[in-house]
């Protein structure tokens, strides 16, 4: 099982950066693109739960200078990388402009995965925390591993597209929405099963994390989460990304995570 305290890069392929032409981008919900890239050494490197840092450069005059985090979302056998971007601000708007045949620069993979030492598992996604376990249930699927997948959006308008994701995974999601306007009605917790055995997996915003470490706790469920922190280099140096750690210490998600055991972090402080 993973440990913040080994050697977190064993097993992990060296980060390159490549400039990547946009092979496809795609409106899948309000605000909402899935973007495909041509980036066949990091499609060929990367892990569920891992990420990279995506950004257009400094060729573009006027340029916004540091790049993004995001989960790598899908690899597809011709060397295409998924990403699946929701714009909140001008970085990510910038590349949600991208237009097919553009190019942006790709730093990765990047980040500790997820280690599901072929259990069977149970994704709970909020939001664009949907991203990894997008590639994440393709690949424990063809292992022939029973995957789980509950997603939960504030409203109909927010959903990533059903039927995409059922292409791209092989599993239909188990949709929730806080107003009922898709999906069933309530928080993407209520999906919970205090009767499963089956490693619990979580990605989505900070309160959802924490809901699910209460949850693992009082069930004795076994838990990694991958946490959303602001990152501006995704190599360790800014320390923007710094988390409390159960012992105490800070630790750099982008390094020693995104990926940790929930018994590992520190909640109160999160």
């Amino acid at each position: 099982m993973l440990s913040a305290g080994s050697d977190v890069a064993v097993g992990r392929a060296t980060p390159v950066s490549r400039r990547a032409a946009l092979l496809s981008t795609r409106l899948v919900a309000r605000d909402t693109w899935w973007q495909e890239f041509d980036c066949p050494d990091i499609a060929a490197a990367a892990l569920p739960g891992q990420f990279v840092m995506l950004g257009v450069g400094l060729d573009e005059p006027g340029a916004w200078l540091l790049p993004r985090p995001f989960s790598v979302g899908w690899t597809g056998p011709g060397g295409e990388v998924g990403i699946l971007l929701r714009a909140y601000g001008q970085g990510t708007r910038a590349l949600a402009r991208l237009e097919v045949g553009q190019t942006a620069l790709l730093l990765g993979p990047l980040g500790r995965p997820f280690d599901t030492a072929g259990a069977d598992v149970e994704c709970v996604a909020g939001g664009v925390g949907l991203a990894p376990f997008i590639f994440l249930a393709a690949r424990e699927a063809a292992a022939g591993r029973r995957v789980r997948l509950i997603y939960g959006e504030r409203d109909a308008g927010a959903v990533f597209d059903p039927a995409l994701i059922a292409r791209l995974t092989d599993h239909d999601p188990e949709l929730f929405t806080e107003d009922g306007s898709a999906g069933r009605k309530g928080l993407v917790t209520a999906g919970l099963d205090p009767a499963s055995r089956a490693l619990l997996l979580g990605c989505g915003p900070t309160p959802l994390l924490r809901a699910l470490a209460a949850f693992a706790r009082e069930h004795g469920r076994r838990l990694q989460v991958s946490v959303e922190e602001h990152m501006g280099c995704g190599i360790g140096t800014c320390q923007g990304c710094v988390v409390r750690g159960a012992d105490g210490r800070w630790v750099k998600s982008c390094i020693e995570g995104s990926v940790f055991p929930a018994e590992e972090l520190d909640w109160g402080a999160i």
